[in-house]
């Protein structure tokens, strides 16, 4: 008997390993935002989502609101319960750490699909584990299965977790009704590899949730402190090293052209500060540069907003990628100070809402023009002049609604052309 029919038409199982309380993560914005705004467009979403013991707790905080109806089941990271000291086998993690989610999700994706009368299946990687589950889930009830790849799937580690990545890849273009990519670059990617699924792709970009961005008013300049420009979320030690801006801030220094009482740089949550620290130590910016902890997403939203500019690096490893937070940077109205690749997908995107000063991430001379150009103007027009934000029009297609809209319109065409296996029935 199927208890939510009669309030119901429409009915979908997303396949989420990230989602609240899960915080430290652009996907569990993401599928949250997709499970909020579903029931705008004739959808309600049940969650397929793994235990709390998947996740780091510190990785966690909860606002107390998690949408749609949650069905957890076991999961277990292999680093964290099947290690020692980190190291594990390698077969307890293939295709990755949560494959020990796999059966318990399948089984409970079974009873979800028969009591609910699920209409539709979702998923969304990282991480891989996500798309097994879906594509049995697929497979063994008929329903229609929509894979999301918020990232291009990368496959390495060992050569066990190799192989079952591109096992996994391939069942993926083969099997699933559509695929959806975050970028475009992306997509054109993966059309390139495998040339069979033109027909059946498209792009949902990331965005920003107007119901999460803080309301918190932009601050005016003051006129008597540096300009503070911020930088949120992780570095890696490539495509988003900041050694070369580091090393291009030491040069401008000591050639007086920037100093500690006209700039102030924060690097929120970098997940490599003793790396960071050792940099600004040896360079001499510790006062000019500072590493700051991690914050709850809100308090960070806040952050944002009252900033002089916001700080995005992306180098050209993440061509296909425009990073989650860019919205989010977008949404606030800030000036954004872009070090990104000039061929990549971010710049795109820049170009695209005429914002943000920009210079290539690995070229001291582009840097320091592109910093030198952002406190100039900022000097004379201030931070919360008009030049520097996005038109309205232009920047509501990347809020979440408008991409959960998209989502719904993919959910109503594959529920009209193919319809469930007679075996739930």
């Amino acid at each position: 008997m199927v208890d939510d029919a009669a309030q119901w038409q429409h009915r979908a199982l997303l396949v989420a390993f990230h989602y609240p309380p899960l915080a430290a993560s652009p996907g569990a914005l993401r599928a949250r935002a997709f499970a909020a705004y579903l029931p705008t467009f004739g959808w309600q979403p049940h969650v397929l989502a793994p235990d709390m013991r998947a996740y780091d707790p510190d990785s966690c905080e909860s606002d107390g609101v998690v949408p749609g109806i949650v069905h957890r089941s076991r999961a277990l990271d292999a680093r964290r319960h099947f290690g020692w000291r980190h190291r594990y086998m390698a077969w307890t993690a293939a295709p990755d750490r949560w494959v020990s989610w796999a059966p318990g999700a399948i089984l409970t994706g079974l009873r979800v699909i028969r009591r609910h009368d699920i209409q539709v299946i979702w998923s969304t990687y990282p991480i891989a584990t996500a798309h097994l589950v879906a594509g049995t889930l697929a497979r063994l009830s008929g329903r229609p299965w929509i894979a999301e790849f918020r990232d291009p799937m990368t496959v390495d580690g060992s050569p066990i977790q190799r192989r079952a990545l591109g096992v996994l890849e391939r069942f993926v273009m083969r099997h699933a009704d559509h695929l959806i990519f975050a970028t475009p670059g992306a997509a054109r990617d993966c059309c390139r590899r495998f040339p069979e699924i033109a027909g059946r792709c498209s792009v949902i970009p990331n965005g920003y949730d107007p119901a999460l961005q803080t309301m918190t008013q932009p601050r005016a300049r003051r006129g008597d402190g540096p300009l503070r420009v911020v930088h949120s979320g992780q570095l890696y030690p490539t495509d988003r090293d900041p050694t070369v801006f580091f090393e291009t801030l030491a040069a401008m220094r000591r050639a007086g052209r920037i100093d500690a009482e006209r700039v102030h740089i924060v690097f929120r949550n970098t997940q490599q500060e003793a790396e960071c620290h050792r940099h600004l130590t040896r360079l001499g910016l510790s006062d000019m540069v500072e590493i700051a902890p991690r914050i709850g997403h809100a308090q960070a939203l806040a952050e944002q907003a009252a900033a002089d500019a916001l700080l995005v690096l992306q180098g050209r490893g993440f061509n296909r990628q425009v990073p989650a937070k860019l919205f989010e940077y977008l949404r606030a109205g800030r000036p954004i100070f872009a070090l990104v690749d000039p061929d990549g997908d971010t710049q795109a995107l820049l170009d695209e809402l005429d914002v943000g000063v920009c210079g290539a991430p690995d070229d001291p001379a582009a840097i320091e023009n592109a910093l030198a150009t952002l406190c100039s103007r900022l000097e004379v027009e201030g931070s919360d002049s008009a030049v520097w934000q996005a038109d309205d029009d232009r920047l509501s297609r990347y809020s979440r609604r408008h991409a959960t809209r998209t989502l719904a319109a993919h959910l109503d065409r594959l529920t009209e052309r193919k319809s469930p296996a007679a075996s739930f029935d």
